[in-house]
């Protein structure tokens, strides 16, 4: 049997930078960063008092009337799901005609912790008879997929990941799986997440893995630079239309790139740093090579997951120069989180918005916050400006808690 191609005909955002896709790519070319004091709750109680948070947000615009009556239930990630997938379907043009032939991967990695956390409230305050009779269905990481299913009718493969902050690239990788078989001609893939929270902040700051750079939000995620101190927590979902070629060819879609391959394995290493010789890291990006048929002196762009934390972008680094045989001059490697924040299980699907846009417009994204290289990150690639050039291959990179490991090659479309 032919080996059928997946493309990208659509994508939908709601993260710091922007409430849309166009408004996210104008932010990022510009180098311009979202994170900021928290004004979501009171911080005076954790370490950790920023965050890059959605801004002028109205969950409501998303919904129709009838469909408001359950959605005021809905979690907060939930919403940014809900918002995304408009844009996403709407920019794809694509319709369900068959419902059984489309299908949905949606993942978190962490869920309705909103709920959560206002149930557990609830319980310690006032007993176990007001907790919510809503909490345990909307408190799944799953049930975003569930609901969008619900708002468009989409009857065929729906599923969730939840594999920490990778979990949007396997949404992604194993979506295209699907496409690939046989067994849909669409799928909607992507994250969702909202979990700017006094329980989340404080959890991440107690286990010293956010920045605490308090007085320079701005500047608090500097992935790569040797004063860097942690992540900087974001929210949003990012969620693409991955789509059979012949299926959008065939009705006349703007195909946007091309999903050539994917990779994932596990570190097996520790709970949550990575192994420290970006072991298991190097093996994801060299399988989406051999899976893609790829040269690594083609690839033009590399988005690591490049968090800010001390351990992981050293060992991100030694991955990516053990892949290019230490020889990084022809290419481009750079980390959009010190812009947007870390989005979690959101942070692949909108990072790979990102890279989808670089090979449509022919553009790489800055990096920003590097005011001194760490030395022992050797990379000489880490671009300070917008490149400009014809980019025909990009590698997006995202590592989770528990050793996840996970890459996605996209190219322009051959």
């Amino acid at each position: 049997m032919e080996t059928r191609r997946v493309v990208i005909t659509g994508m939908g955002t709601i993260n710091p930078l922007g409430n849309n896709v166009e408004e996210t790519w104008k932010s990022v070319l510009a180098g311009r960063c979202a994170v900021g004091k928290i004004t979501k709750f009171d911080t005076s109680s954790v370490p950790c008092q920023i965050a890059a948070e959605i801004k002028d947000f109205d969950y409501k615009k998303y919904y129709t009337e009838e469909q408001l009556k359950i959605a005021k239930r809905m979690d907060l990630f939930c919403h940014y799901a809900a918002a995304a997938m408009k844009e996403a379907y709407e920019s794809s043009g694509v319709k369900i005609e068959d419902p059984y032939r489309t299908g949905l991967i949606i993942g978190s990695g962490i869920g309705g912790l909103t709920v959560q956390h206002e149930n557990s409230v609830a319980l310690a305050t006032k007993g176990a008879r007001r907790i919510s009779p809503f909490y345990i269905p909307l408190s799944i990481g799953n049930i975003a997929a569930g609901f969008i299913s619900m708002l468009y009718g989409i009857k065929g493969p729906n599923m969730s990941v939840q594999t920490a902050c990778a979990t949007s690239n396997h949404a992604i990788a194993v979506s295209s799986m699907i496409i690939k078989t046989g067994m849909a001609d669409v799928m909607f893939a992507g994250g969702a997440e909202g979990t700017i929270s006094e329980l989340a902040v404080g959890g991440f700051s107690n286990m010293r893995a956010v920045s605490v750079r308090n007085d320079s939000p701005e500047t608090a995620s500097r992935p790569f630079d040797k004063d860097r101190d942690g992540f900087v927590m974001g929210e949003g979902s990012g969620i693409l239309v991955l789509e059979e070629y012949e299926h959008a060819r065939k009705r006349g879609a703007n195909i946007i790139c091309e999903l050539l391959s994917s990779g994932m394995t596990g570190d097996a290493y520790d709970f949550v740093a990575p192994d420290p010789e970006g072991n298991g890291a190097y093996a994801s990006m060299k399988m989406a090579l051999n899976m893609g048929g790829i040269n690594p002196q083609d690839i033009d762009y590399i988005n690591t997951h490049g968090t800010s934390t001390p351990v992981g972008d050293i060992a991100e680094s030694k991955a990516i120069l053990k892949l290019l045989n230490n020889d990084d001059k022809n290419i481009c490697v750079g980390s959009t989180k010190s812009m947007h924040g870390h989005v979690l299980g959101a942070a692949a699907a909108v990072e790979g918005i990102i890279c989808a846009l670089a090979i449509r417009d022919g553009k790489i994204p800055p990096n920003i916050n590097i005011f001194n290289q760490d030395p022992e990150i050797k990379l000489k690639s880490l671009n300070m400006e917008v490149v400009k050039k014809d980019v025909k291959t990009v590698l997006s990179n995202s590592f989770g808690f528990g050793g996840h490991n996970s890459t996605i090659a996209l190219g322009k479309l051959r």
